[in-house]
């Protein structure tokens, strides 16, 4: 069961909590501030009074409205009734969290919302009033949910009211004079001298938006109707989701639903395609990824000739994404598809490269953990690249990044290495890593250790210089030690000099020592020897629904 409950924008944008249990997301059906059906109204707060008689351990998150507090609008049906939806929760026995917003900036289904309803009036030249004396407090719905997700990550205190909103309200008269600017279209409006204006107490998450580094200063306002409204004006932007795939015959298709919701949640702001590489599969994987490309011409697949390994599927990725921006994905659904949104909101910010960070894995063997824990400690301390701990593959990478990697046609690849090579603004997402959805790990503990040493000798060559340096000690030690024997032999004639044991003791660890040595020279010997032959990274023996 969904832990999401309404539609809309709200629910649309709290969709990666839709798969937890800590928190039960009522965003509601009626967000339109215009409306005076009771019968909407009174079936909605009924969904409210189900949801809280059918709550189990989880705090209800309801969203209200700042309307309440607007002095213009506070007895109107709207309302009135998200008075006494808070109401209903406030009397009630469950755990809750209000949280209130203001006009919000984000697509949605409903264009009687302020914003979508001036643009839709502008764009199709439509008449409207203005009220020249009305001021509004307008905010990004990426960033009420990165505040309230930030509290609630932060054990939010809970049976209390907070307030989302701008720390600035904005005329809207002023909007309208953007949306003309922006949409390069005039208004036309019937002025009329109404409207007011009312504070709304945003201490509360004051310390949040610190924290986060957002910013509501002039030019925030344009910022948001560039980023949802920009399909109006100029081609939307395209997202490639790249997804390599190894038998993946049991979860395929549960990944395609979600991660197709969650790309339909992003248009018309973004086309997509979903790019499955194919890494010669030997189960049912690439028969259900052709019925699926026959069905949505969305779905790109190419199929690999043998088995090149994971990271050789993403550059096949990688040199077929067409998009403004790519996110790499595993099929097994351990990475939520649904945090793909967390990832395109920094983007929006300006970040280049957006990466799952994920601490908490669920379903990872204990010693697992702990070991990938120490190898990224490991080469974090070795390699001249920050590479983040505790991430994966999952990530969002900007065109500008996409060129690079194209560029980079080494046959030794390790993708978190080589992403941030390359520089540019990066900044990581936290998420929770999930259980498989299906099946069993085609990983092998030799394939982890093979990727492992991958990463390292990719990254640093440090392992060279510590086989020198050791070797440098230990001949300055045995010199000394040789010395010390002579010096005392001279000193003493009669002494014996005893330790056969200790001697082939010593013997065997120096022959080790230098074996070890010769095995970690090999190891790049053998890197060079792959790469200057020269081959193709990758065969492909089909495509579909790629030109």
């Amino acid at each position: 069961m969904s832990s999401v409950i309404g539609r809309g924008v709200i629910a649309n944008r709290f969709v990666t909590y839709a798969q937890q249990t800590r928190y039960l997301i009522f965003a509601g059906s009626v967000h339109d501030s215009t409306l005076a059906d009771n019968g909407l109204f009174d079936a909605e707060e009924a969904q409210l009074g189900k949801a809280i008689e059918n709550q189990q351990n989880e705090t209800i998150v309801y969203f209200s409205s700042c309307s309440i507090l607007d002095p213009d609008q506070v007895d109107s049906p709207y309302a009135q009734h998200k008075l006494r939806m808070e109401k209903k929760l406030q009397t009630s026995s469950v755990r809750y969290v209000i949280f209130r917003l203001p006009q919000l900036l984000g697509l949605g289904d409903e264009k009687t919302s302020l914003v979508n309803f001036l643009v839709d009036s502008i764009g199709n030249g439509r008449s409207f009033q203005l009220w020249q004396n009305a001021q509004r407090n307008f905010i990004d719905i990426d960033d009420v949910y990165r505040i309230a997700h930030d509290m609630l990550s932060n054990a939010c205190p809970t049976d209390r009211i907070i307030n989302i909103c701008n720390t600035n309200n904005t005329p809207v008269a002023e909007l309208v004079k953007t949306l003309e600017a922006y949409l390069g279209k005039p208004s036309h409006c019937q002025l009329k001298d109404k409207g007011s204006s009312f504070a709304i107490d945003t201490a509360d998450i004051r310390p949040v938006i610190s924290k986060l580094g957002i910013d509501f200063q002039p030019g925030y306002l344009e910022k948001c109707i560039d980023k949802y409204y920009r399909h109006l004006v100029k081609p939307p932007l395209r997202l490639s989701v790249i997804v390599p795939t190894y038998n993946e015959e049991h979860g395929i298709e549960e990944f395609y639903r979600r991660t197709k919701h969650v790309l339909n949640l992003i248009a018309p702001r973004f086309e997509h395609e979903m790019i499955f590489v194919n890494d010669f599969s030997t189960d049912e994987t690439l028969g259900k990824l052709q019925k699926l490309a026959l069905a949505d011409p969305a779905v790109k697949v190419i199929s690999f000739s043998r088995n090149f390994g994971n990271q050789i599927a993403i550059t096949a990725g990688i040199d077929a994404a067409s998009g403004d921006i790519a996110i790499i994905i595993d099929d097994d659904l351990q990475d939520p598809p649904e945090v793909m949104l967390d990832l395109i909101a920094l983007w929006s910010d300006g970040y280049k490269v957006v990466y799952g960070y994920r601490p908490k894995r669920h379903g990872v063997n204990p010693f697992f953990k702990l070991m990938a824990k120490l190898y990224y400690r490991v080469i974090g301390a070795l390699s001249e690249t920050r590479i983040p701990k505790d991430t994966g593959d999952f990530r969002l990478i900007d065109r500008e990044v996409i060129e690079v990697l194209k560029s980079m046609r080494e046959e030794n690849r390790y993708y978190r290495g080589m992403v941030s090579w390359v520089g540019f603004s990066q900044i990581g997402w936290f998420y929770e890593r999930d259980k498989r959805y299906a099946g069993t790990s085609t990983f092998s503990f030799r394939k982890y250790v093979n990727f492992a040493l991958n990463g390292l000798t990719s990254f640093t060559d440090k392992p060279l210089y510590f086989s020198s340096l050791l070797g440098f000690f230990i001949t300055v030690a045995g010199f000394v030690l040789a010395l010390s024997l002579v010096v005392a032999k001279l000193l003493d004639p009669s002494i014996s000099i005893r330790g056969w044991t200790s001697l082939v003791a010593i013997v065997i660890f120096f022959g080790g020592i230098q074996l070890f040595s010769i095995g970690v020279l090999g190891i790049y010997i053998s890197k060079i020897y792959r790469e200057v032959k020269g081959r193709p990274l990758y065969i492909v023996s089909k495509k579909i629904n790629i030109e």
